[in-house]
């Protein structure tokens, strides 16, 4: 009897947990990006080399201290630090355990069936997370059929059993990947062309772009502030290249409507009486 109540606890409190759902938003990066960025940690050096800054300063006629600061701030557009949260996407518990446990079905059948090697159940592996798991001594069971395949090679017994309590207990092996892939945004892009956009401001030169007709609906963007932003992304991509002129339009507009909002809402004049009185 003690046992059957110690069991039948434990699985009401299995239910209890795998009925419990939320979202957590983390970061990642590559989700929905086709721009490689020189991703790092660049601190007070800034990512631009002194050549870049130089070529910059003198072909849109920067100053050298709007240059340094820019060079800085678009270092921190680009860090890739363990704490770092820009491109922020939704994580459900619920779907992320549910997803776990259908990749480890999977992978438990091919590997009975001997339909992948060791080194390929290794890597399927690796991509789910003991994020969700309930205690700690769950939170153990994913590194442990990780070693166990790091160290093996062939697919024991040993490494079915580890992959069949993996599946079976909740949150142990989670798919991390985003609840809503067609949500994702390149963060680093937008901030990196808002980056830009301010840098150019500040040096007291308009906001604008031109359009020349191309033959596609909307035609092609150019102009001087176009040409500077395609300038520094192709210094801070690898390998070097540019944006499409409609995206980048997309966030100068974007940009400009967000400051025309906030000096709206700074200057705004008080809504009753006088401010004085």
């Amino acid at each position: 009897m003690p046992n059957e109540t110690a069991a039948s606890r434990q699985a009401d409190e299995e239910k209890a947990y795998e009925a419990e759902n939320y979202s957590i938003y983390l970061h990642m990066d590559g989700v929905k990006c086709s721009t490689a960025w020189r991703l790092g940690s660049y601190g007070v050096s800034g990512v631009l080399s002194s050549d870049m800054k130089t070529h910059l300063g003198d072909r849109f006629s920067l100053p050298k201290k709007l240059v340094e600061r820019l060079s800085i701030e678009l270092g921190h557009c680009l860090n890739n630090d363990d704490d770092v949260a820009i491109n922020l996407l939704e994580i459900n518990r619920t779907q992320a355990i549910e997803k776990g446990r259908k990749l480890l079905r999977k992978l438990i059948r091919q590997s009975k069936n001997e339909a992948c090697k060791p080194q390929e159940l290794l890597a399927d592996l690796e991509k789910l997370s003991p994020f969700f798991a309930a205690s700690p001594e769950d939170a153990t069971l994913l590194p442990q059929a990780l070693s166990a395949l790091e160290n093996s090679e062939a697919i024991t017994p040993d490494i079915h059993a580890a992959l069949e309590r993996l599946r079976r207990t909740p949150g142990a092996a989670a798919d991390m990947s985003p609840r809503d892939k067609r949500r994702a945004h390149d963060k680093r892009r937008q901030y990196i062309v808002e980056t830009c956009c301010y840098a150019w401001k500040d040096a007291g030169h308009s906001l604008t772009y031109t359009t020349f007709s191309d033959g596609r609906r909307g035609g092609q963007r150019q102009g001087i502030l176009i040409e500077f932003i395609q300038t520094v992304v192709g210094m801070i991509t690898v390998p070097s290249h540019g944006l499409s002129g409609e995206t980048i339009r997309r966030d100068i507009d974007r940009f400009r409507d967000a400051l025309a909002h906030e000096e709206e809402e700074f200057w705004a004049p008080p809504e009753f009486g006088n401010q004085y009185t």
